[in-house]
This record gives C-alpha cells, sequence and structure tokens, in this order.
C-alpha cells in the first residue's frame, strides 16, 4: 500500500491506543448489521493500529472471497467487490509463514501465489533495515468457523511506522479478525433464522440445532422447551437438566431484575425482541459472559408462537476489558489501586456527601533500602508492607498506593479524626516485628498522616494533600507517629525546623554551601553521553553534605525552593558551557523546576536572562518538570511552559506514569522529552506486566516524536531490556552517580561504566 499519513497526532490524542481499543470492541457489541461491523473493524485498523491499509475479504456461497470491506487511501477502494477463488486464497495461507493466528507473506516468498487474486501494491522505496516494511509484504489473518471452513481474510499492509508490526499490533489485528468472524458467523446465523422462520418448521428446527452460537427456545413461563449442542456445551448442563428450567435459575442475581423486565415487555406485546448483555452461571460455577438476542415468532392472531434466544459467548472479551481497566487503575508493582482509583473513591464520598477519613502512610527512611540494597530490595520493601496492610485493613476500607513508598487508606463513614488516628495507630503496631528483605533484617517503621473529609472540600485531591501535609508534620516531629491536619500548623513547629531553615537562607543568601551535582545520561544508541542532569546538594556547616530530600521538602514548606530552583539555574547553565564539560556544545544540561516556580510570571524572564548571561544556546537547555506538578498548575503557568519551549529550551515530563492525566500532557504541551519514572524501569524484563507498560509508553512516544528517558537504571538486565524496546536515553548508577564539578576540569565526571 502507498505511503499514508499518521491519522493520530498529538493534538486529536485523547486516550491510549488500549482504550481506544475497548471503544471498539463495544461498539462492536451494539451493532448487528454485518456490514456495519466489517467497515468499522476496517476502519479501526487504519486509525487505531496505524496500518496503511485493510481489507477483509469473506467466503461467499459460491466458493469465491468477495471484498466486502477496505479502508485506506482512495485506490483502495476499487479493490470492493473484486473476487478470488477459495482454493488460491488457500494456496496463499499455506505458503505464508505463521505468526501466531497470523499469517505473514515476505516479499522474498514466491509471489506467484497471489495469481488470480486482485490486489494493489503501491511503490515503496526499498529499505536495507531487514524490519522494514516492504512493498510486497502481505499479513493476513484468516478467519476459520468451528469446523475449519474459511469464512475469510482480513488483510492489512504498510504500516504507518515503516516497521514490521510489532507484538501489540498482531495482538490487537487477531482480537480485530476475531471480531470480524463473530460478525460474520452471526450475521449467517441470523440470515438462517430469518429465512427458515418464514418456512418450514423442519427446515428451522435443523438450523436450530446446528447453530453455531447457542440457541434456546423459552416458553411464556421462562422455562427452556429446547436446547441446541452449543448451549449444553457453554453452560455445562446436561440436555435433561436444561430442559425445563427456568432462565432465572442460571441466570447471575445481580442480572435477573433487567431480563425479566424486558421478558415482560416481550411477553406483553410491546416488544418482539429484546439484546442485552448478560451474565449465567455455569454448571461448576463460574460466571458465562454472553450476548443474548431474545426474539419472538407470532401466529396470525399475534399470539407467542415461540421465544428462541440465542447467546453468543462473550466471556473472554469482558475478561480482556476488565484485565485492561485493572491495568489502567492499579499499581503494577504491589497491585494495589493507585491514586486514580482513591480519588474516584474519594469523589463519590464528596458527591454523596459520606463522610470518609483518610491515612497516609510513607516509609521511614525508605531511601536508606534502595542505597544500600538497590531498588530491587526497595521494591520487596513495598510488596512486604503491602501485604501486611492488605491483610489488616478491613473490607469496606480501600487500600491504596500513591506513588514510591506511599500508601493510603480511605475510611467510609468515620468523621471522628481521632478515632481515625487511632486505626493509624493499630496499623503502624503491625510493624513492629523486622522483615526480611534480601538476607537483612530491617525493621519498617511510617509515618502516619491523618483527616477527614469537609463539606467545604470539593474534590478528593483536596483530601489527600491534607493528609499529606499531616504525614510531612508526623516526620519532622521524628517519624514513627501520627499527626492529625491541623491548619495551623503549616509553619515549621520545632526548634530544628527552624535553624535549619535559617541555615538554608545564610547558604542562599551568601552564595556558599549549595552545589549542582551532575549525573550523565546516555544515549542508548552507541552509549555516548548525551547530557547530564543537574541535581543540588548542599553542605551543611554542621551536619555536613546533606541529600536534597534531607532539605528539598523544608525549602518547598517554607517557600525556599523558589529562589534554590532559580540558583540551580544559573549555576548548571554555566556549568555546562566549560569545553570540558559540554563536548564542544555537543552536550546539554537538565535542570528541574519545581510547581512552586510556575505561575509566578518569572520562568521565561529568569530562562532568557541565563542564557544571555552565560551564553549557553537554548538548545543546550533542558527544562524537567514532574508531571504532578503540571496536573496541579494553573492555566498561567501552562502558558509558561509553551513560552519556555517558544525559546527553544527543550522541555522534559519528568516521573512520567506517577501521575493520572499524563496522556493529556502530551497532548496539550510542547513535551519533547518523556522521562520515565523509575518505578517503572525496576521491574522490566522481570514482571511482564511492567514490561508491558514501558513497551506501550515507548511506542506511544516514538509515534510522537517523543524522546524517551529511562531513570534509575541499577542492573545490566534492565539496560539491555531497554535497548530492545527502544528507549533513546537512560541515566542510572549503573551509568553514573551524581557528581561534583571538579575544579580542574570534568575528565572524572560523567559515563563511567564502559560495559553499559
Amino acid at each position: 500500500m502507498q505511503d499514508v499519513e499518521p491519522t493520530q497526532s498529538v493534538t486529536n490524542l485523547k486516550r491510549s491506543v488500549l482504550e481506544r481499543v475497548l471503544d471498539v470492541v463495544r461498539k462492536l457489541g451494539t451493532t448487528r448489521d454485518l456490514q456495519a461491523t466489517l467497515d468499522l473493524i476496517a476502519q479501526s485498523i487504519v486509525e487505531v493500529l496505524d496500518f496503511g491499509a485493510a481489507a477483509i475479504n469473506v467466503t461467499g456461497p459460491d466458493g469465491e472471497l468477495r471484498v466486502a470491506a477496505v479502508a485506506g487511501p482512495p485506490e483502495v477502494q476499487q479493490l470492493l467487490g473484486e473476487t478470488g477463488e477459495l482454493r488460491l486464497w488457500l494456496e496463499v495461507l499455506d505458503a505464508a509463514e505463521p505468526w501466531g493466528n497470523l499469517r505473514f507473506l515476505s516479499h522474498t516468498a514466491d509471489q506467484q501465489t497471489w495469481q488470480g487474486i486482485s490486489f494493489w501494491t503501491p511503490p515503496i522505496p526499498p529499505s536495507p533495515d531487514p524490519d522494514s516494511w516492504h512493498s510486497e509484504d502481505s499479513l493476513l489473518a484468516p478467519m476459520w468457523d468451528s469446523t475449519g471452513r474459511l469464512l475469510g481474510v482480513l488483510s492489512v499492509d504498510q504500516p504507518a511506522s515503516g516497521k514490521l508490526p510489532d507484538l501489540d499490533q498482531r495482538t490487537i489485528l487477531e482480537l480485530f479478525a476475531a471480531q470480524a468472524a463473530i460478525a460474520i458467523t452471526d450475521s449467517a446465523a441470523r440470515e438462517v433464522s430469518e429465512e427458515l422462520r418464514r418456512d418450514a418448521e423442519r427446515r428451522w428446527q435443523l438450523a436450530f440445532e446446528r447453530a453455531p452460537t447457542g440457541a434456546a427456545i423459552v416458553d411464556s413461563g421462562g422455562r427452556v422447551v429446547q436446547a441446541n449442542d452449543t448451549l449444553v456445551g457453554m453452560l455445562g448442563y446436561s440436555r435433561e437438566q436444561l430442559v425445563g428450567k427456568r432462565v432465572v435459575d442460571i441466570t447471575h442475581p445481580d442480572d435477573v431484575d433487567k431480563n425479566v423486565g424486558l421478558f415482560q415487555e416481550v411477553l406483553a406485546g410491546r416488544s418482539d425482541s429484546y439484546e442485552m448483555e448478560k451474565r449465567f452461571v455455569h454448571a461448576d460455577g463460574h460466571t458465562v459472559w454472553v450476548t443474548l438476542h431474545v426474539g419472538v415468532i407470532r401466529d396470525e392472531s399475534g399470539g407467542i408462537r415461540s421465544i428462541i434466544s440465542q447467546l453468543a459467548d462473550i466471556t473472554d472479551r469482558k475478561h480482556a476489558e476488565a484485565e485492561l481497566a485493572r491495568r489502567m487503575s492499579h499499581d503494577p508493582l504491589t497491585a494495589l489501586p493507585n491514586r486514580s482509583q482513591l480519588e474516584e473513591r474519594l469523589n463519590y464520598y464528596l458527591i454523596r456527601n459520606v463522610p470518609a477519613g483518610v491515612l497516609f502512610f510513607d516509609l521511614d527512611r525508605f531511601k536508606t533500602v534502595n542505597d544500600s540494597l538497590g531498588h530491587e530490595a526497595g521494591d520487596e520493601l513495598l510488596v512486604a508492607v503491602t501485604a501486611i496492610l492488605t491483610e489488616a485493613v478491613p473490607d469496606s476500607c480501600l487500600l491504596g498506593r500513591i506513588g514510591g513508598d506511599e500508601f493510603a487508606v480511605i475510611l467510609p463513614n468515620e468523621m471522628d479524626p481521632d478515632e481515625v488516628a487511632q486505626q493509624g495507630e493499630r496499623l503502624m503496631d503491625l510493624f513492629a516485628e523486622p522483615l526480611l528483605v534480601r538476607g537483612h533484617q530491617h525493621t519498617v517503621s511510617v509515618s502516619v498522616g491523618v483527616t477527614v473529609s469537609r463539606p467545604e472540600h470539593r474534590h478528593a485531591d483536596e483530601v489527600l494533600r491534607e493528609a499529606d501535609q499531616a504525614m510531612l508534620r508526623a516526620k519532622r516531629h521524628g517519624r514513627a507517629r501520627v499527626e492529625v491536619f491541623d491548619p495551623t500548623q503549616d509553619k515549621p513547629a520545632t526548634l530544628d525546623d527552624l535553624k535549619l531553615e535559617q541555615a538554608l537562607r545564610v547558604s542562599l543568601n551568601e552564595n556558599r554551601g549549595l552545589m549542582p551535582y551532575f549525573q550523565p545520561i546516555i544515549n542508548l544508541s552507541d552509549s555516548t553521553i548525551a547530557g547530564y542532569e543537574a541535581l543540588i546538594r548542599w553542605l551543611h556547616p554542621e551536619q555536613g553534605l546533606l541529600e536534597p530530600d534531607q532539605f528539598l521538602p523544608l525549602a518547598e514548606k517554607t517557600g525556599l525552593i523558589v529562589p534554590i530552583g532559580w540558583w540551580m539555574l544559573e549555576a548548571s547553565s554555566r556549568a555546562i558551557i566549560r569545553r570540558d564539560f559540554s563536548d564542544d556544545g555537543n552536550r546539554w544540561v537538565a535542570v528541574n523546576v519545581s510547581g512552586s516556580q510556575l505561575g509566578r510570571g518569572l520562568l521565561v524572564p529568569n530562562i532568557a536572562r541565563v542564557l544571555t548571561e552565560s551564553g549557553l544556546p537554548a538548545a543546550q537547555l533542558h527544562v524537567e518538570i514532574t508531571e504532578t506538578a503540571l496536573i496541579e498548575a494553573s492555566t498561567a503557568a501552562i502558558d509558561e511552559v509553551r513560552a519556555v519551549a517558544d525559546l527553544g529550551v527543550e522541555v522534559a515530563l519528568d516521573d512520567f506514569g506517577t501521575g493520572y492525566s499524563s496522556l493529556t500532557l502530551l497532548r496539550d504541551l510542547p513535551v519533547s522529552i518523556v522521562k520515565i519514572d523509575r518505578s517503572f524501569i525496576a521491574p522490566i524484563g522481570v514482571d511482564r506486566s511492567a514490561t508491558a507498560i514501558v513497551r506501550r509508553v515507548i511506542a506511544l512516544c516514538q509515534e510522537l516524536g517523543v524522546v524517551t528517558v529511562a531513570e534509575g537504571v541499577e542492573t545490566q538486565s534492565q539496560l539491555t531490556a531497554l535497548r530492545a524496546l527502544g528507549c533513546t536515553q537512560a541515566q542510572g548508577y549503573l551509568i553514573g552517580p551524581p557528581e561534583p564539578l571538579a575544579a580542574s576540569g570534568i575528565a572524572q565526571l560523567g559515563h563511567r561504566r564502559s560495559s553499559a
């Protein structure tokens, strides 16, 4: 097929490919028209999977395959109605290479097998890349019925990427082919049913018994009079057990009322048919999802002659939908509900004026485990903590993972913060005994923040933020304690906090003590250094070198984060212009911008001033803004980010995946770099779900032309997996730790691991 412009862009991308596939599957369940179904499937293959063209060939009664539906450029429309002999199609399928349920006929194979079948192959410039799609390549999805008869062939051409289809595309293509086969089978069954209803009872009975979908004749009392073999196999009851049984007796209890109501409409003569998705209870107790169509055959006087039920098993589709929904709403490491699910539950309570308490947990000194034993050990600890909390939290409450080492529990119908605090104390006591992590005994303690919803709360985020603030006070007051939210405690509450704040102000005013450290970021294509991320450290006059988490939370609380941010911007920009650092201007520096720096009208002028004063080209400065900061940003702040990009400065979306509006940010902002959060990188290559998520993020970014940077790379296996997945760049302790800029030069700083 000829080159076709992608149908999807940043401006119209509103949801993920997985969500769009689910939308298509749902639409397919609402239409019974075969042509409309085939047209929708063909168009969806082009629009959702980014193939250049698609055609669905359907086997006719004369033994030929006819092109019934196409999608793609105008030239492809000429194929509609073209036919090819069944024998020739079977030869093509036999000559093709099996790709699971698909068949791939490479341009290197014998193309003579296509002789006698109409097709169109526009010129595509040849590519030396063995993974590129060739103009004579063919990818086919044969559709067979239960007897082995060929129902049709779905063919696609020319992926928009120019590459051979990846596993995700092939898997979804198989799903669409299966949906087309079901539509063809169901359409044939409906046509036969309608034909036989007008003809003799004997011929109708024969079709009933041999129908590929489950079928039953039901009397006006809702009892099964007759059932076909397919229905017997679908529900697990013998024919003798089904006959005489009331349909409601094998219906899932939650679906009985709706089914009975529609059935009564038929009995009353107000309708002749209805269709619904419902659940039956299999003979062994498991749930069977079906699309149920009930139709009435009436006599000349309008009385009911027969009530026919047809059932198509959609259990696999429902399970697939449920799994996709679960993955989007649950944390991949712990399988707990994620922040979006917690907010959804809280918003549900707020709308209905149901009081709710919130416990916000944060593991104390979790960074020590990560630094000493590695992030894999940290993940093991999080899983162990999850198991303890899951066992202890009542079923009426919702336990979820906010992100990192933070958890939350929502307690419905709780309006007394003291009672919620007591619940927090009881949960804290569960961690009295040490946990075994990688052969080391580790004593876990947690800091807990408590709040309760109030009428003035308008959104769940407000409630969670209060609990988070209370948790931070618990940490400042010594950790391993519970604090209840109190708006009067916004200021530092201890003498140590005041001293730390004062020392930080002195360091800023006198420009001493604060130091930028630089961590290398490499190109995964050739392991060369692409640039550096600037990370702040503070040499405290009494406490020595402090890590960011030891003073930045205080800076955020007191507003010092803003001048610290401007200081880092200037110091890092001046450092990168050094020739031994920037490699003659080929390397860049990435500087973090906090949410507090946004929306003040100072971001653009400060960046412009620093670029002018330092002589740093705009392209060598990257600005990193966390996903969470952008989610909470005002309209003015969003406009500032756009203005930064207009200066020529690259905008990076940091900690991607930890928030809940990532795709919206990619659509609405000029983001050119996405930094995948370390929580997604740590389990890749080991956890299939995590690997799949990273693969989809990388594929999405490749489609949008966005650079991907993997954060927190600590093992060679992670690096190997990221290269295989097509990630652009990476950083982490495997590649090189953050280090200061030496006074004598930069020779010792950077990518020090040749194996990476």
